[in-house]
């Protein structure tokens, strides 16, 4: 090969020229290494990297590359501090008590009106609906009572009506023939006749006990006879009123008699009518048959008191006959 030829070129390819080193590519880099220099500085306000930032930022540079190579992440050990901090108790925080923590007085005029004005208008409000309430129960009230009083004041007309009504229709029926000739009669001999009983079996039972005072030489048993004949004349008389009483409650509604004319009324007074004159008739012939069962006492009475007086009688002429006979 001869070196005074060029060398062939290669094909399909251009050798790339290489550039010339210059003073002005000495100084661009020089400039390029300080900026980087200068950016590697801490700011003026920071401080610099201490050794153990150094080495944990180194040791998690490895961990990095650790964990890249293996696949698996290794977790650093915790350090003496860390664990000493973890197993150091809670600390215990103490709250001040609330009854202690009084609110101090105050002078302030605000302040107290500020206080004061919460319950002035609580009060104020309560004694508003109080006095309210006290109103309205007393209105109600006082209508309540004004209608009642009206309910009450014709409740004692209407009561005042019927009484006078009962007293009309009683008399009404003491009106009648039968009432007005027999009951009366009736009534006043049964009153006459017990005080006469009373009086006779009084003295019946102490001449039956006692005997008599003074006896009569001539008629002894004159004094029980004439006993004999009064309880006698009383024991008919109780016979012949109860007959009468008898005859007096079985009389009949129609054979009253008829009453006092009045004015045709309606079906319905009618009614009210027979309804007064039937409760009026039913009380008459209530009292005169209580009477009854009196009267039947009065007749046992009577009987018993007429026994004692016969055997009194009799032990007195017994006596008698024994004394003519010289045998007493």
């Amino acid at each position: 090969m001869n070196p005074s030829k060029p060398a062939p070129a290669h094909r399909g390819r251009t050798p790339a020229a290489k550039p010339l080193a210059t003073s002005s590519t000495a100084s661009t880099a020089s400039t390029r290494a300080k900026q980087a220099t200068s950016s590697l500085k801490p700011s003026d306000g920071n401080t610099r990297p201490t050794k153990a930032a150094a080495s944990a930022h180194g040791t998690d540079a490895k961990s990095k590359s650790t964990t890249s190579r293996s696949g698996s992440v290794n977790k650093p050990e915790p350090s003496a501090s860390t664990s000493s901090a973890a197993k150091s108790p809670p600390s215990v925080v103490v709250e001040p008590s609330v009854e202690g923590s009084a609110p101090a007085p105050t002078s302030d005029s605000l302040q107290v009106a500020a206080q004061l004005y919460p319950w002035l208008y609580m009060t104020s409000t309560l004694e508003a609906c109080f006095q309210t309430a006290e109103e309205a129960a007393k209105k109600d009230l006082a209508a309540r009572s004004e209608q009642l009083a009206a309910a009450e004041a014709e409740i004692s007309d209407q009561r005042t009506r019927f009484q006078a009504e009962r007293a009309a229709d009683f008399y009404d029926e003491l009106s009648t023939d039968a009432f007005a000739e027999t009951a009366p009669r009736i009534m006043q001999t049964f009153l006459s006749h017990g005080d006469a009983c009373e009086r006779v079996e009084a003295e019946a039972l102490q001449l039956a006990t006692h005997g008599a005072k003074s006896l009569d030489e001539d008629a002894p048993l004159q004094v029980y006879d004439e006993m004999l004949n009064s309880l006698e004349q009383l024991h008919a008389e109780a016979v012949e009123l109860e007959t009468s009483i008898l005859k007096l409650t079985a009389i009949p509604e129609s054979e009253s008699g008829p009453g006092p004319e009045r004015e045709p009324a309606s079906g319905g007074d009618l009614a009210k009518e027979g309804a007064s004159s039937a409760s009026a008739r039913e009380q008459i012939m209530g009292v005169f048959a209580a009477c009854l069962p009196v009267l039947r006492a009065r007749i046992s009475n009577l009987l018993m008191a007429q026994e004692l007086i016969d055997g009194a009688q009799e032990n007195l002429s017994i006596t008698l006959r024994m004394e003519s006979l010289g045998l007493a």
